[in-house]
């Protein structure tokens, strides 16, 4: 090496040059005194003479506040809190709009919505309600003249937002990207306030599960 470097351009040689050593600085877990007693020899080596041990410190300082490990970027949904509910059946009810407005009410009296329900939407060809699994019986005890059908084998995904982003615009699409990474594909979807609700198959809510939990970390 030219007698012309510096004492910091003989660490950063030494160093980079060593991936264990530039590894550690970079992550910040190495000792800057104990590095310095380690590499002494090769600096004072390269320069031919007694280098202070200060020096080679003060040069090892330096070159760590350039080399600084960057932060990696946290999940927009980290902190956010993710529960899983099995067990979920859709019950269909053919009906014309015309008597929607009936089966919503005897819905109501039936007591299904003072227990755990998940959507209900209506259609032109009738009311799709998503619920558990003893609801979705009821539903059906209650409105049979309608032909109610049950399909079973559905789960929700739970999570809720961190206050901060509550009602962010993209959560959705997030979401559906994530899951859809991990080949899951929502049946339904919503954001409501500050919690995010995604139906799906219950064969693929351990991974939605798995997906989610990634992100809320």
């Amino acid at each position: 090496m030219s007698g012309r470097s510096s004492v910091q351009d003989v660490v950063r040689v030494i160093i980079t040059r060593n991936p264990y050593l530039y590894r550690g600085l970079r992550m910040r877990v190495v000792n800057y005194s104990a590095l310095a007693r380690y590499i002494q020899g090769e600096v004072e080596s390269a320069f031919g003479n007694d280098v202070d041990p200060n020096t080679i410190v003060t040069a090892i300082m330096r070159l760590s506040n350039q080399v600084l490990e960057p932060e990696e970027p946290r999940s927009p949904l980290s902190g956010g809190r993710i529960n899983l509910v099995t067990g979920v059946s859709e019950v269909f009810i053919p009906a014309p709009p015309v008597r929607q407005t009936e089966i919503v009410k005897r819905l109501a009296a039936v007591g299904v919505f003072d227990s755990y329900s998940v959507s209900l939407h209506q259609t032109r060809l009738g009311v799709r309600f998503l619920t558990n699994a003893p609801d979705a019986g009821r539903i059906v005890g209650e409105l049979g003249e309608f032909a109610a059908e049950i399909h079973g084998g559905f789960a929700e995904l739970h999570v809720g937002l961190p206050p901060q982003l509550e009602g962010v615009e993209g959560m959705l699409t997030l979401v559906v990207d994530v899951l859809a990474q991990n080949g899951v594909h929502a049946v339904d979807i919503s954001l409501s306030g500050g919690e995010l609700s995604v139906v799906l198959r219950e064969d693929e809510a351990s991974r939605a599960f798995e997906a989610m939990r990634g992100l809320a970390r």
